[in-house]
């Protein structure tokens, strides 16, 4: 799939995107590359340098890390409609985690760069994005401190069993 045959009513399988107006979403293609990962590709390793984010329109991401040992740490699946690479495009930062296609995908992706030329071109519409984004982030982080929590439960438990 190739930007130009995209419309935005594809775009609306991503979740962050799917409240916008056909006009909206038309203009943020304007800002957005597509690009395919056949399956199997490693979109990038934990550590890199980044600065761009990846909204998936169809196929699968498989996201882990990687201990100092080399065991490797599942963190999340994301499908079609997700979205990963927050962190590196709004810091400019080395990848958090590392992403391989499980299937052949196709993928949005926004730079830093272009997130500047949005927010300069089109702050109504940026600013509808950040917060969408905003709003994953902070579901992602809940997600994580409740992990966290009845993972530090658990070893309470077990201490407490011994």
């Amino acid at each position: 799939m190739v930007t130009s045959s995209l419309k935005p009513g594809h775009l609306r399988r991503i979740k962050s995107l799917a409240l916008l107006s056909d006009e909206q979403l038309a203009a943020f293609l304007n800002y957005a590359e597509v690009l395919n990962f056949p399956q199997s590709v490693t979109l990038f390793t934990e550590g890199q340098p980044g600065n761009s984010m990846f909204l998936i329109l169809e196929g699968q991401m498989r996201v882990y890390s990687k201990t100092k040992g080399g065991e490797i740490i599942f963190l999340r699946m994301l499908d079609a409609g997700d979205a990963f690479g927050e962190v590196a495009l709004l810091n400019q930062s080395a990848r958090t985690a590392s992403v391989e296609a499980v299937q052949n995908s196709v993928l949005i992706t926004i730079t830093s760069a272009s997130l500047q030329k949005l927010m300069a071109e089109q702050p109504a519409l940026a600013a509808q994005f950040l917060y969408h984004l905003a709003r994953s982030l902070g579901r992602q982080l809940g997600d994580m401190t409740t992990k966290m929590r009845a993972r530090f439960e658990h070893k309470d438990i077990i201490s407490f069993l011994q």
